[in-house]
Order: C-alpha cells, then structure tokens, then sequence
C-alpha cells in the first residue's frame, strides 16, 4: 500500500517543484530593459567652457520593472573624447540610478546613451555646447601666442599640441618636438585671449621609439614606447640592436624634472623584446600615444 501511494505521489512532486521554481528562473533578469529605462538631462544648452555642464540622470529597469542595483553604466557620446562625462554615480543605486555631469570645450551637439555590459539603452539624449573659441582650430594643430619681443618673456616661445579633448598639450622642449615634427612650419599663432580659453592638458613625452633618454641621476639607459612608458635597455646589445652601431647618438640627457610625466615599464633583455618597428607604428599622433583616441593620424 505504502509502496502504491508512493508512485503515485512522485509525479506530483515534481510538478509542484518544476511549478514552483519556473517563475523564479524567469525573473532573474540582469540586462536594462530600453522600454522601463529612462535617461534625461537637465538642460539641453551648455557653454563649451569646461565649466558649464548638463547633469544627465539614468533610471534602469529590467523587463520585470524592476531596478537594476548594482549596474556599472558608461556612458556612450557621438562625440567621443570631444566631451568630458564625469561619473557622480557611475554604479545604480538600489532605485536603478545612476548621474553623470556633461561638459566640453568644442562646439557642437553630441547625442549620449548608455552601457550596461553588452548591452547599450535604446534610448538617448542631446546636450548643444556652444559660445566656445571665437577661431577655428582642428584637433593636431599646433599653436603658439605671438612673440611680445622681450627676450626675457619665454612664455611666448612655448609651442602647444591642440588635441581631440579641446586641450592644449605643452612640448617642454625643442628635442620633444623635433621627435614629432621635422620643423616649425606647421605652427599657427593664435590671440593670447583665446589661448587663455584653452586648458593646459599635460607635458608630451617624446615619440615612442625615436630616442633613448637618461635621467641625470639614474645610470639606466631608457626605450622611449607608447604613453611615455620608458624600457630599460638592459646591455649595450640591446641598445645596439634597436639603435645600430651609432645608438649612443640616440640618448637625450632629461631633467629630473620630467620625471613625473614618464613610468616605468618591464625592461628590455633582448632587442628582439620590443622591435623598433613595432614601437615606432604603435602610434601615429600625440591624441593616441595619449590614449585619447584608437587611431588618428597628424
């Protein structure tokens, strides 16, 4: 008898099990759901001074209606690096939000949206920034103020890399620049007020695999590679073997001072760990040798 109510009651088992615990698996949703999300800005006009900015807000709900909490949200602009988007909550709350300040130094009307994962929102935003600089200027320009005419003001002589971010990068000296460009001929003067409107980004490095540097301090002999990342030439064969016979005519003495704008990448056993070839076409601009754009050529 036993034996009979048993079989009997299996089947019912697990139905009730397969009944009871079906929904559950449905409900674990983990992808913003576009058509429950929401994305808005507080303004739609933004002064492109790097200052003035648009504080956009991200609600995120799941298919279920439910708040994502716990979501790391990026946010994705037309733009791209023309535009600086600030994380004042980069991760959801336990009410699906997340904030981000917007603002830029170009002109110009850029169109945001979000990522979560794999997943990008649906759905999106548009922020004008406008009223920038007066004159017209292309990412990889280079600028200068005008010479004043007294020899004892060097801040005329400072020569400045305009980049994709809408920043002025400052070469420290002559033995940078000529790592870049073969001469001045490029440099386009532009009015002290509207130079004053652009921000100072950071020092350039020398171009990845055009010289070897020494810090007058440090007997170590460096390969300059991309983002300033300095390798130690182990032995005067790894050297020779980059450089060629005349590689010692490569070594630029810098600063101490200068320091600050390098680090310190794995050292250099063998020519072969790092061919010149390879450093020299991994970056073809001071905006990627910076990390602000994948590819863009001078």
């Amino acid at each position: 008898m036993i034996r009979r109510l048993s079989a009997f009651l299996a089947p019912l088992l697990v139905a009730l099990a397969v009944y009871t615990t079906t929904p559950l698996a449905f409900a674990a949703v983990n992808a913003p759901d576009s058509t429950f999300s929401r994305i808005s800005v507080d303004k739609t006009s933004v002064k492109a001074d790097g200052i003035d900015n648009a504080r956009l807000s991200l609600t995120l709900r799941d298919s279920n209606l439910l708040p994502l909490d716990g979501a790391e949200v990026t946010l994705i602009s037309s733009r791209g690096a023309m535009d600086e988007m600030i994380a004042e909550q980069g991760t959801t709350n336990s009410l699906g939000q997340a904030r981000f300040l917007l603002r830029s130094l170009k002109d110009g009307t850029s169109t945001y949206t979000a990522r979560v994962g794999d997943y990008i929102l649906n759905r999106s935003v548009t922020v004008t920034f406008r009223d920038g600089l007066a004159i017209s200027l292309q990412v990889g320009d280079l600028i200068k103020i005008p010479d004043d005419g007294d020899a004892l003001n060097l801040n005329d002589t400072a020569v400045y890399y305009y980049a994709v971010n809408g920043k002025r990068y400052v070469f420290p000296n002559e033995k940078v620049f000529f790592s870049w460009y073969p001469d001045f001929s490029r440099v386009k003067i532009i009015p002290n007020d509207q130079m004053s409107l652009i921000p100072i980004g950071a020092n350039i490095t020398y171009r990845p695999g055009s010289r070897m540097v020494k810090f007058q301090t440090d007997p170590k002999t460096y390969v300059v590679t991309k983002g300033g990342t300095l390798r130690w030439a182990k032995t005067e064969g790894v050297a020779r073997g980059l450089f060629g016979e005349s590689w010692n005519q490569y070594i630029d003495d810098i600063s101490e001072g200068f320091y600050v704008n390098y680090r310190i990448g794995t050292p250099l056993d063998s020519a072969l760990d790092a061919p010149l070839d390879l450093i020299r076409s991994s970056v073809q601009s001071i905006d990627q040798d910076r990390g602000l754009v994948d590819n863009r050529f001078p």
